[in-house]
């Protein structure tokens, strides 16, 4: 047995954006049991399940009141929800809770990692590049653990995995925060994903697929996404 876990950055999609409806159609054929979404609306997922709202303060303006940094769907309600995480984490940013699957309760850690220039010339513009993101890493590792739920962290990591153009000190506080967990969507197509699903060691990642970011009618997102199957160990 088996479930379908999801994530994708939908590049602020909602149903009246001409990606919005076609992102949202992808989502359900998906049939996931788990899908984390972000820069995206509730809107956009299946409407049978149960989301959890990350909210609108990451110190940008909305486009859309809809629009989130961060959301988590599962097929199955929500225990143990918290979306702050720790005082110091970037708000905005970060879903936790706990859900009933078809292998057993599993913890998620839903994420939107600041990117590099998050803060600096716009928003609240007190930040150097990179420096938010540092900081959300830095918080964000200790409520990483490997306990006796099995657990899935999984979003936008504005970081490419395997290691791209960021710098060496960055990658190694992102491979530091993530060391308990193991990477599901590491492949060696160019460029490597920057959406990730890791996950705790009671967990076996079956399966990798990528979500494209164009379908036959044009541009998706400015993401592309991933879909992993996991069992238990």
């Amino acid at each position: 047995m088996s479930i379908t876990v999801g994530t994708w950055n939908a590049e602020w999609a909602t149903p009246n954006t001409e990606a919005g409806p076609r992102l949202s159609k992808i989502i359900e054929q998906i049939l996931p049991d788990i899908f984390v979404l972000t820069e995206g609306c509730a809107d956009l997922l299946p409407k049978s399940g149960y989301v959890i709202d990350g909210g609108t303060d990451w110190g940008y303006a909305p486009r859309d009141q809809r629009n989130r940094k961060v959301l988590a769907w599962s097929k199955h309600p929500w225990s143990s929800v918290d979306l702050i995480g720790h005082h110091e984490l970037p708000p905005g940013r970060f879903v936790s809770g706990t859900t009933q699957t078809d292998i057993g309760e599993i913890k998620v850690i839903g994420v939107c990692i600041p990117w590099q220039s998050a803060h600096t010339t716009t928003g609240n513009k007190n930040r150097k590049h990179w420096e938010d993101h540092e900081i959300y890493l830095t918080h964000l590792a200790p409520l990483i653990k490997s306990e006796g739920t099995p657990l899935i962290v999984a979003g936008d990591f504005n970081q490419r995995i395997p290691q791209s153009r960021q710098p060496h000190r960055i990658y190694k506080a992102l491979t530091e925060s993530f060391k308990a967990l193991s990477v599901a969507t590491i492949q060696n197509t160019e460029p490597p994903l920057i959406d990730h699903i890791t996950h705790s060691q009671h967990l076996k990642a079956e399966s990798l697929s990528i979500i494209p970011d164009s379908d036959e009618l044009g541009r998706l997102s400015d993401h592309r996404g991933a879909i992993v199957r996991f069992s238990f160990k």
